[in-house]
């Protein structure tokens, strides 16, 4: 589209994970599910995380309530009360089964519609924890409680990647990955006892661009105003650049120095500004930096509690939410040139 003298546009692009988290080592188990691929392969965006792995404490069933009660435990510090009312879980609901039979582990709780582990029986709702804070973030029927859910998903962001060919699966999960196995090697434990395979999580986002285009008054209008063709992989490639250049994960051994400058980026396109925010209610701590992100449980969307990154020209942002703006009034970002030119660095990697 060729954007004329009375018209401009802008970009928001917004990063929604297609899948909950998994840790490395569930990664394992679930490679090799084609139900999970085909939903991993809708991604081609994805982070490393790290984070003290969470456990179900004190875990109690009440047959007469329907109820699962439990503490979402994280190391020492981290506790949260959650209650499962069974029979209000979507699936359990929606099945016939008279009565259900309750499978639990530290990390793992499952609901069958027949005796556990029979061909006959069937999984109707599971929750491994990183799950559980997904679902709760999603407003789920029958998850009660566990109002610290944004605390509970609070990660040191180790890397971020993209797939410029085919996808994340394949990038991240079935060919070998040199920062993946990088992270896994190096990475202390978090919390004593714990596995740094049960401590290193994927994400796996969607990358969902807003394009808006504002026009004059006595704008000429033509059949191409109302065409928004762009290319993605593009916009993908700007992410990573984005996100790397302005938090600097560690095992990112190219920082982007240069960004917004790039071959294969959106400088020098026709967005006046663009930028990056992030759909979940997760954040990512560095020690560059931390971007939160934020969801709406009722409506999906993304909230003014989000952080994002913008790009105007040659400048560089983090809107960082209750600084920068009002975490409770209208999103501006679009609006809001950023403010401060991102510093220039000669960091060729780490």
């Amino acid at each position: 589209m060729i954007v004329s003298a009375t018209s401009t546009k802008s970009k928001v692009t917004f990063l929604e994970t297609v899948y909950p988290p998994i840790s490395n080592q569930e990664t394992i188990w679930l490679q090799n599910d084609p139900e999970v691929e085909a939903l991993l392969r809708q991604s081609d965006f994805y982070m490393i995380g790290g984070r003290a792995e969470a456990k179900y404490l004190n875990l109690v069933i009440d047959p007469e309530a329907n109820a699962i009660t439990f503490d979402f435990a994280i190391g020492d510090d981290f506790r949260d009360p959650v209650e499962i009312r069974i029979r209000d879980l979507p699936a359990v609901k929606q099945s016939n089964a008279d009565s259900f039979w309750i499978e639990t582990g530290d990390k793992n709780i499952r609901i069958w519609d027949g005796p556990i582990g029979e061909a006959s029986s069937n999984v109707l709702e599971w929750f491994t924890t990183e799950k559980l804070i997904w679902d709760r973030s999603r407003g789920r029927m029958g998850i009660e409680r566990f109002d610290r859910y944004r605390e509970a998903a609070i990660y040191d962001l180790l890397y971020v990647g993209i797939a410029k060919v085919g996808d994340s699966f394949d990038r991240l999960i079935s060919n070998g990955h040199k920062a993946r196995m990088e992270i896994l090697g190096n990475e202390p434990q978090r919390y004593p006892g714990a596995r740094v395979t049960d401590e290193i999580y994927l994400f796996l986002f969607n990358v969902q661009p807003l394009i808006m285009t504002t026009f004059e008054l006595g704008h000429d209008f033509e059949n191409e105003d109302f065409r928004s063709a762009y290319d993605h992989k593009r916009i993908v490639a700007d992410a990573e650049k984005a996100f790397v250049s302005t938090l600097k994960p560690e095992y990112n051994v190219v920082k982007f120095a240069s960004y917004p400058k790039g071959a294969d980026g959106l400088y020098g396109s026709d967005f006046v500004r663009y930028g990056y925010a992030i759909c979940e209610a997760i954040s990512f701590n560095t020690a560059h930096g931390r971007i939160r992100g934020s969801r709406d449980a009722d409506t999906g969307f993304i909230t003014n509690d989000a952080d994002s990154i913008f790009v105007e020209g040659n400048t560089v942002k983090l809107f960082v939410s209750g600084v920068d703006f009002s975490a409770e009034s209208p999103p501006a970002a679009l609006n809001a040139a950023p403010q401060v030119d991102k510093k220039e660095e000669n960091q060729g990697g780490v």
